[in-house]
């Protein structure tokens, strides 16, 4: 039966579901359903029980567009013994203001090297209605989600590596969709943090759009969750082998879309999705900080 959050639902599959019969049953169109999940359904005659899928015309304001531009708003490198509470404070804001514009769900969970957004000298930044609604939705399927996966460690060790990517940190009038951890040489291993079932992609291979290079994606059982490594020199992995925490996935590199394209940009984008295939968009995805285990 579909789940509830504010404006958004979220239906469970069930055994013997057709796309068509939720499709009717939720008074949207096929097309449009196939549409809200892309990346998930890649055959509408193949679905699978358990998935959660996204109900269209709920979706309205879920999309978070580029971030504030105006209004004052800056980057700041984070440094040591920084903490967003006294940011708040030496910028004359709130703790909730830059929360929300940075979309950090942990507020505890920052580290030196990682930019965040500060808003405006006016503080709060407006919110309007249905983006409030939609930030109110995004964080109770979050926090419905989120006790089911958990990581026990980071995919690089912070330090020598560092924060160069936020999640959502505005890229140029893109959104990030995951951490950048970066400032480590080429080759440097990179762990799992959660066990999880391997998925090996490289460009060309028909999973994503090549952005990615070559990429480690786990499955995580029990959970709804996967990960994805992107942009590794290589990985001896092979698809459907079991990993367990700290087993090495690959290696630091500066494969698919990476700028600057040699050795200097190199880095690892670690990005958490709700479905398997190549992310879309926020409404699958969520910050992997926030599912790491204080402590």
């Amino acid at each position: 039966m579909p789940r509830e959050f504010a404006n958004s639902t979220v239906y469970t599959v069930q055994p013997n579901d057709t796309l068509g019969k939720i499709a009717l049953d939720h008074q949207v169109s096929l097309d449009e359903l196939v549409a809200a999940n892309a990346g998930l359904i890649n055959d509408p005659g193949l679905i699978q029980s358990g998935w959660e899928l996204i109900i269209p015309g709920a979706l309205t304001g879920t999309r978070r567009g580029a971030p504030p531009s105006g209004d004052g708003v800056t980057s700041y490198t984070v440094e040591a013994n920084d903490t967003l509470a006294a940011l708040a404070t030496r910028w004359g804001t709130t703790l909730d203001a830059i929360v929300e514009l940075n979309g950090i769900a942990n507020p505890s969970l920052i580290f030196i090297g990682q930019r965040i957004r500060r808003p405006g000298a006016g503080g709060t930044l407006p919110v309007p209605e249905a983006a409030g609604a939609a930030l109110a939705s995004t964080s109770a399927l979050l926090t419905a989600r989120q006790s089911q996966l958990a990581f026990s460690r980071l995919p690089l060790d912070i330090p020598p590596a560092n924060v160069t990517g936020g999640y959502r940190e505005d890229y140029g009038g893109y959104l990030h969709r995951g951490i950048d951890i970066g400032g480590v040489a080429v080759g440097t291993p990179i762990f799992a943090p959660a066990p999880g079932i391997v998925a090996v992609h490289a460009p060309g291979d028909g999973w994503g759009d090549g952005s990615f290079g070559i990429c480690v994606v786990l499955d995580h059982p029990g959970t709804p969750w996967w990960t994805i490594y992107a942009h590794m020199s290589g990985s001896t992995r092979t698809s459907g082998e079991t990993v367990q925490v700290g087993d090495v996935l690959g290696e630091v590199g500066f494969t698919g879309k990476v700028v600057s394209a040699g050795p200097g940009g190199a880095h690892l984008h670690w990005q958490l999705s709700s479905h398997s295939g190549f992310p879309p968009g926020f409404e699958y995805i969520a910050n992997p900080l926030d599912f790491l285990l204080l402590g």
